[in-house]
């Protein structure tokens, strides 16, 4: 009988043990808002998104590009950084404002979460609205997964627990392991969620609203950002980091 793949899940970059990515494939999820937003990007034409660390370094790389190719995106604390072209909400990012441009972008905690991950042996970027071909990606790649949350300002978030969830379920049933507590949390979270969902007609923009990166993105106005992370398998992609040089393409048919 073939040894059975195993599905980790890390609520927060810290909290992943020294080389525990090395061979497998990351997963880095960061609901509210960063990834959504990276791949409503990558669906409405850009060339690629390039992660940063540090608002400086992301206006440096912006700044080689040639007038008019690049987007320099992103937020500190919730807020779109002065001087940058775009925040972090993914309904900013259309296919009049991204095509065939590259976004460079760093934010409080997704573009962190990414570039922690990098001695996974891909590092794939995941949201709701891109659950399914996340899934399918996986299931087709066939080796260990880690789920890496971002996180809220070095806290646990719910909602990045739910999606690792959604992902570890999924997993689940096509034969994969729950190698960690953190995977069986994650996945008892999303078991109670989508049940709900389904049951009790409660819509997950609902359930995205109730933790604290929630909660912050409604005390901003912006509600609507909830409700474009809520929509499940909005889109037909899969994003992934790819290097030599450093940026997340999209991989995958076309919506």
């Amino acid at each position: 009988m073939p040894e059975r793949s195993e599905v980790f899940v890390y609520l927060l970059p810290s909290l992943i043990p020294g080389g525990a990515l090395a061979g497998g494939v990351a997963v880095v999820v960061d609901v509210l808002r960063a990834t959504t937003s990276m791949v409503h990007a990558l669906a409405a034409g850009c060339e690629s998104v390039i992660p940063c660390l540090e608002v400086d370094e992301a206006r440096r790389v912006a700044a080689l590009f040639s007038a008019g190719t690049a987007l320099l995106v992103g937020e500190r604390n919730g807020l779109p950084i002065e001087g940058f072209d775009l925040g972090n909400s993914p309904g900013a990012f259309t296919p009049e404002v991204c095509a065939a441009k590259t976004v460079v972008m760093t934010t409080t905690n997704g573009t962190k979460a990414i570039l922690a991950s990098q001695e996974a042996r891909r590092v794939i970027v995941a949201a709701f609205v891109n659950l399914r071909s996340t899934v399918k990606l996986l299931v087709e790649d066939g080796g260990p997964v880690h789920i890496v949350c971002a996180g809220t300002d070095g806290r646990i978030s719910l909602e990045d627990a739910l999606l690792a969830g959604a992902v570890v379920e999924a997993l689940e049933d096509r034969g994969w392991l729950l190698a960690n507590d953190e995977a069986e949390i994650a996945a008892t979270l999303w078991y109670d969620t989508d049940y709900r969902i389904a049951e009790e007609g409660d819509p997950l923009t609902n359930f995205l609203g109730v933790g604290r990166g929630g909660k912050r993105v409604v005390e901003l106005g912006y509600n609507a950002d909830l409700d474009a992370a809520a929509q499940i398998d909005h889109f037909d992609l899969t994003a992934e980091l790819k290097t030599d040089p450093l940026r997340i393409v999209r991989v995958g048919s076309p919506d």
